[in-house]
């Protein structure tokens, strides 16, 4: 069939080719703008909501809503990228909102305080163990926000702590609930703990779940510890101050200065103790110093002078034990032990002195013919 190889037929060939060609292009352009059409945020969002709502509430998902989530997402944004990440993120922020004012209603509804901090702490733990799992189907969402704040923001290197998504959580919730509760949640583990100090005992993971929330709760990079730090460890703090300044001062007046060291090296001990519990402890955390310095100012530097009076008596009287109570907690004073060293100085000298008094017999007998055997040698 040679007309397959002529000039003409292949001059024919090559014009169908290329209308095939463009007509493949234009067919695909059209489907391409068809599923940009079905790629809008709002065609999108009322299937990726339910998932959503699901995953806020730790209800089941299975493999198909979790991997469709990625997937609407992600087509979303790269077909209407100008307009669906804002409106994606707006939406997920109106359901966690939503979703918190929920949680607070349930928190609110119980007066005790035990039953409001138990309440609060197992909201909140559902809600921050989901903040490790949300954030992961909007990675494409996160990177298309950077994108568009890139003359504006530092680059970082993205990682489940930087989430976006994990920051609106935390940041909502902080923002919500705990704003509103804050002071009624920090004044209930006060309560607790100022019961225990006076013996009462309770759930000690009620206070330990407060702190733990005041220490997850921080979104900023910067200062992990910075909510944790002006609101739990501040009150924390306050009621320890309050609590020893009310009693220190009655304790001493009605037990005397020799009980009272007992008693503020035994409330020292306990309040250490406690710091370690009810304190955070982690790396670059100060809190329990903090605490240590507060009571070492009311139960000892404020009574120091009265505390000191009894030094030089104790030191007369050879009462080793209740001067090593005492050197114990003036150690922990600026300039604590000077007096107590100024006092043994006295001591030494002054019963030095009784002491060559009380022997002056004794020491002209012997000592003034050695001074004259001495001399007469010298000189001979």
């Amino acid at each position: 069939m040679p007309w397959l190889f002529s000039v003409e037929s292949v001059a024919i060939a090559n014009s169908l080719q290329r209308k095939y060609s463009n007509l493949a292009r234009v067919l695909e352009a059209m489907a391409m703008l068809g599923q940009q059409g079905q790629c809008k945020f709002e065609e999108k969002w009322p299937s990726m909501q339910p998932t959503v709502l699901k995953l806020l509430r730790q209800e089941p998902v299975t493999r198909d809503e979790w991997q469709g989530l990625f997937w609407a997402v992600h087509s979303v944004c790269m077909w209407d990228e100008k307009e669906g990440p804002p409106k994606i993120y707006e939406a997920l922020q109106k359901d966690i909102l939503d979703f918190i004012k929920q949680a607070q209603s349930r928190v609110l509804t119980h007066k005790d305080e035990s039953a409001l901090l138990r309440a609060y702490i197992a909201e909140w733990g559902k809600f921050f163990t989901q903040c490790n799992y949300l954030p992961k189907p909007f990675n494409q969402l996160e990177a298309n926000l950077l994108g568009k704040l890139h003359s504006s923001m530092p680059k970082k290197t993205q990682s489940g702590e930087e989430s976006l998504v994990r920051k609106l959580m935390l940041d909502s919730w902080n923002q919500s609930i705990f704003s509103n509760i804050k002071h009624r949640l920090q004044s209930s583990a006060m309560k607790l703990v100022h019961d225990e100090r006076y013996g009462d005992p309770f759930d000690i993971q009620l206070v330990i779940g407060v702190r733990e929330s005041y220490v997850n709760l921080s979104s900023d990079a910067e200062d992990k510890l910075k909510i944790y730090r002006e609101n739990f460890e501040k009150a924390y703090l306050q009621a320890a101050e309050e609590f020893y300044k009310k009693n220190a001062p009655q304790y001493l007046e009605e037990n005397g200065v020799q009980n009272y060291m007992r008693y503020a090296d035994q409330k020292l001990k306990e309040e250490e103790g406690r710091a370690k519990r009810y304190l955070e402890t982690g790396y670059g955390c100060q809190s329990v110093s903090a605490l240590t310095e507060t009571c070492v100012r009311v139960l000892v530097t404020d009574f120091k002078e009265t505390i000191l009076q009894e030094c030089a008596p104790m030191i007369k009287n050879k009462e080793t034990e209740k001067l090593r109570l005492m050197f114990s907690l003036m150690d922990r004073v600026v300039d604590g032990i000077t007096p107590m060293l100024h006092d043994l100085e006295a001591h030494i000298v002054q019963q030095g002195l009784a002491d060559m008094i009380a022997a002056a017999d004794c020491i002209t007998t012997v000592c003034l013919p050695c001074v004259e055997s001495s001399i007469q040698g010298v000189l001979l």
